[in-house]
């Protein structure tokens, strides 16, 4: 993991309980691969028991206010490191598929034309998946926002 800037630190230092700051520590350090993995990580390195609902656990811990913010102003920097945003990516994935789309003419034994041409299809197929899950392109929908009601019993509940 990148060293912290003091914005960071204070946003860090703003997490007041350990469990939740080793989780978003974790979740930072496995480059946002799995937050039930970050919290289970934060529970071996804190030797402490995790919760009966790890899943659940971890997605509490990492929608507190003060965790996102934190994490975000982790991948800020990074992203402004690395000087990759959406419209990189994008443009990128375009430049594949515009070359994965170029036929090149199949050649026979003798070096000339087959008369049959091959493309790149799954680099294609893949750049186009990259566009097409874009925010303002939205062609796939991978995720579908549901809202829940839940009572703070079932909420403290769910904590244990």
């Amino acid at each position: 993991m990148t060293k912290l800037n003091s914005s960071q630190k204070e946003l860090l230092g703003a997490i007041t309980q350990e469990l939740r700051r080793e989780t978003a520590l974790a979740f930072i350090a496995s480059g946002y691969e799995n937050q039930t993995k970050a919290y289970l990580a934060a529970c071996k390195k804190m030797k402490r028991e995790p919760s009966k609902n790890p899943e659940t656990s971890a997605s509490e811990i990492l929608s507190y206010p003060n965790v996102i913010e934190f994490i975000n102003s982790v991948k800020v920097v990074v992203a402004e490191k690395a000087q990759i945003d959406a419209q990189w990516v994008l443009e990128q994935a375009v430049k594949v598929h515009e070359r994965c789309m170029q036929a090149e003419p199949v050649i026979d034994k003798e070096g000339g034309p087959t008369g049959e041409y091959k493309f790149e299809h799954s680099g294609a197929n893949k750049a186009l998946e990259i566009i097409g899950k874009h925010v303002n392109v939205q062609a796939f929908l991978d995720k579908k926002e549901v809202e829940v009601s839940i009572t703070h019993e079932q909420w403290l509940d769910g904590l244990e």
